[in-house]
């Protein structure tokens, strides 16, 4: 998070960056120019700081780099994109077969549980979605043990 004061030559060179940007020579027209009071940037520049809000609101509307402004040097570049390729398992059989076997179990502790139940069709209905994905969540994180996602199920079906 940036801090609400930089040091005195900082706060003069991003003043001077920021009025030849908005191509003006003096604080007053440079509030002006912001959308600020005639004297919000001086009076702001007289506390030893800037008035940040204003600066980047007129900064974003007109397109003005933040990082100019400021004198800031970017470290990282981020990227949405994987920087690894991805997994080979994703495209396998093995990975398919996998998600079959989860499936299966989930499917089966869903019929042995539920359907002891005296549960009207609409709500049965309703206690599976809302149940599957908590019993494949348990399967993937116990290594589809049944007796742990059995005893899951069972102790989800008391909470219903």
């Amino acid at each position: 998070m940036t801090t609400d004061t930089l040091k005195k030559v900082d706060i003069e060179r991003a003043a001077k960056k920021l009025k030849d940007e908005f191509g003006v020579t003096s604080e007053r027209a440079l509030s002006l120019a912001m959308g600020l009071s005639q004297s919000a940037f001086l009076n702001a520049m007289n506390r030893g700081s800037l008035p940040y809000e204003g600066i980047v609101r007129a900064c974003v509307e007109r397109g003005i780099s933040l990082d100019s402004i400021f004198g800031l040097q970017q470290k990282h570049v981020y990227s949405n994109q994987l920087n690894e390729p991805t997994p080979k398992f994703l495209h396998s059989e093995e990975f398919k077969n996998e998600f079959i076997h989860i499936d299966t179990l989930v499917e089966s502790i869903m019929d042995e549980v539920v359907t002891k139940t005296d549960l009207p069709v609409e709500r049965l209905l309703a206690v599976r979605k809302s149940l599957r994905p908590i019993l494949v969540d348990a399967a993937i994180e116990y290594d589809c043990d049944h007796a742990i996602v059995n005893a899951i199920a069972r102790s989800s079906l008391k909470l219903v």
